[in-house]
């Protein structure tokens, strides 16, 4: 969005929008670098040891002495094996917040427990389907109970949406026809920060 009122901002368009930068949160810069810095990160956050990510004689099958710097790709048997044993331990954590507990993400499944739900199904419209339900101590319980409040008549009848419009809600709908046609936002980085903006980008 910025990048679209950038030149008229440069231009001194009227009104003039005083932008001082752009904030971004959990964004995908470009899968190459973020799929690749995953296991250094995950090195330096302490998932996984020296001996596996760094050569030692106790542990020949290090991640930096066989994988060349590419993660992703594994480039001879001694890189896969060791690539193997690093996702397992990465596979242990929550990707969004390392700290937190890794639960079930809530996307859409079929409903196994319609009755342990009873109460929050009464009040909604009639539900195809409903993202698991994690444990009350998960971040994602937050995006379970979500799903039930879009889907309750009262919220939709305060936020005025009209009946047979959209049946069901649901959250990080994937089937939604977008293209996907920014494979990189490094160019748009690169932009916008030479441009002056400064950037606040977050994860």
């Amino acid at each position: 969005m910025l990048l679209l009122y950038a030149p008229g901002i440069e231009g001194r368009q009227q009104p003039v929008i005083n932008l001082k930068g752009y904030l971004v949160g959990n964004p995908i810069t470009d899968p190459k670098f973020d799929e690749n810095f995953q296991v250094p990160a995950a090195h330096g956050f302490g998932i996984i040891s020296d001996q596996i990510y760094e050569f030692s004689f106790s542990f020949p099958k290090a991640a930096m002495q066989h994988c060349k710097g590419d993660y992703v790709n594994p480039v001879n048997q001694m890189c896969a094996e060791v690539l193997q044993t690093v996702n397992s331990l990465i596979s242990e954590i929550l990707d969004a917040h390392i700290l937190y507990k890794k639960c079930v993400f809530s996307a859409p499944k079929p409903i196994h427990d319609a009755m342990a739900r009873k109460n929050l199904l009464e009040e909604s419209v009639e539900l195809n389907e409903a993202p698991a339900r994690p444990a009350i101590d998960c971040l994602t319980y937050g995006y379970y109970l979500s799903y039930f409040w879009m889907n309750n008549k009262m919220t939709r009848d305060a936020l005025g949406i009209k009946q047979g419009t959209v049946s069901e809600w649901k959250r990080c709908k994937r089937e939604l026809p977008y293209p996907y046609d920014m494979p990189s936002s490094i160019p748009y980085h690169i932009n916008l920060t030479m441009r002056g903006y400064r950037a606040l980008v977050y994860r």
